[in-house]
């Protein structure tokens, strides 16, 4: 069976397969987990087939997998009674404590670096990247840092030609993980330097895409701590072939620069060019890992959040940063962050026209998504929501 396979290729007991997931459930929850050496037993006997939410991503993570199919687990068609300490996905809070790094020990020096090696930090990558969009940058920082760390590491092992420029892509990738995570915290400074070292190692990696992403998230900070000439240098390093979804992203982070800095003409040419290039998006899925995170509901908050920064800049008022902005704030998507920054700027702007009953709803929506979110961002977009309602 697949989760056997990868439990002993880890040399990793039932037992301590079982305290490190209870460990990070219980970090999740902020409730005591019976989950035990029984349970995986269970899960290796077939018994259970689709543990609850918050134990997948925890086997992931301590599995070394991406997904929950790479260990095994399938859903069924049917309903199955949950576990006493299994809760829903909002009652999540802060994912990862700084402590919890040590749960998993660091790998062992390695004489050879093997593409297998890469591919495992890439899975537990991707792991981190979903609990990021789902609980906010506040709860995987200190994980991501490690695991940063410990890839940079490997960069000392001889290997091929190959296998060092897919270490080098995936070091690029935690290291806008980590530089992004530090960001969505409110640690800037220290966000800085590791966005830098993404983008030395994306260069030398040569995936444009890659690059493109690193530029984009690192001009986001530049926007957010109002300094619209640094996003723009930043967005300007990007050249290349690009995905679709890239580009779109790419024109969307360029509007909302130009947005901050009043530049109504140029900020309504990219934020065409973002729903023209999006429009040519037809299965994410296919696509690299990163861009599956550009959805229609990203690229639309981040075109409301251009109009609604040009609202700002210019003192008046734009009739479609509501219909961006509610299109985001609706969206079926996994991302609670996305949506709760979209809901809290949607009640600003609702606020700020004075139309107060609506704008409670979405106030009140907002708070409720923030309450599985930690993110310095959205404190501060709800902080803005806060003034506006009590201005208005």
């Amino acid at each position: 069976m697949l989760f056997k396979r990868a439990r002993l290729a880890l040399g990793l007991t039932q037992r301590q397969v079982a305290e490190r997931v209870r460990a990070l459930v219980e970090a999740v929850t902020r409730r005591e987990s019976s989950f035990d050496a029984g349970y995986v037993s269970r899960i290796e006997r077939g018994l259970i087939t689709w543990p609850h939410e918050h134990y997948r991503q925890a086997l992931c993570v301590v599995l070394g997998a991406g997904t929950a199919a790479e260990l095994g687990l399938i859903a069924k068609q049917v309903h199955h009674r949950e576990h006493p300490d299994e809760v829903s996905s909002s009652n999540r809070r802060d994912v990862l404590q700084a402590a919890l790094v040590a749960l998993l020990p660091p790998a062992p020096p390695l004489s050879r670096l093997r593409i297998g090696n890469v591919r495992a930090i890439a899975s537990r990558t991707s792991v981190l990247e979903h609990w990021d969009r789902a609980a906010g940058g506040r709860a995987v920082r200190d994980f991501a840092l490690r695991e940063l760390q410990a890839a940079v590491a490997l960069a000392e092992a001889s290997t091929s030609p190959a296998v060092r420029a897919a270490l080098l892509g995936t070091i690029a990738r935690l290291a806008n993980l980590t530089a992004w995570s530090s960001f969505d915290a409110g640690l800037f400074d220290e966000a800085r330097p590791l966005f830098q070292l993404g983008l030395t190692a994306g260069h030398e990696h040569g995936d444009a895409g890659l690059l493109c992403h690193l530029a984009t998230n690192a001009a986001r900070q530049e926007i957010h701590l109002r300094r619209p000439e640094r996003a723009l240098e930043l967005a300007g390093r990007v050249d290349g072939r690009l995905p679709a979804a890239a580009r779109a992203m790419l024109a969307a982070v360029r509007a909302q620069a130009h947005a901050l800095g009043g530049d109504e003409r140029q900020a309504a040419r990219h934020l065409v060019a973002a729903e023209h290039a999006y429009d040519k998006v037809t299965d994410l899925a296919a696509g690299p890992a990163w861009t599956q995170s550009i959805t229609e509901a990203k690229v639309g908050s981040d075109s409301g959040f251009a109009l609604y920064l040009l609202s700002a800049a210019t003192g008046r008022d734009n009739p479609q940063v509501v219909a961006n902005l509610r299109r985001a704030a609706e969206a079926d998507t996994a991302q609670a962050r996305v949506r709760a920054m979209a809901t809290a700027r949607l009640a600003t702007v609702l606020y700020r026209r004075g139309e107060r009953a609506e704008a409670d709803q979405h106030a009140a929506q907002a708070h409720d998504l923030a309450a599985t979110v930690g993110s310095a961002r959205l404190a501060t977009a709800l902080a803005d929501m806060r003034h506006a309602a009590l201005r208005h």
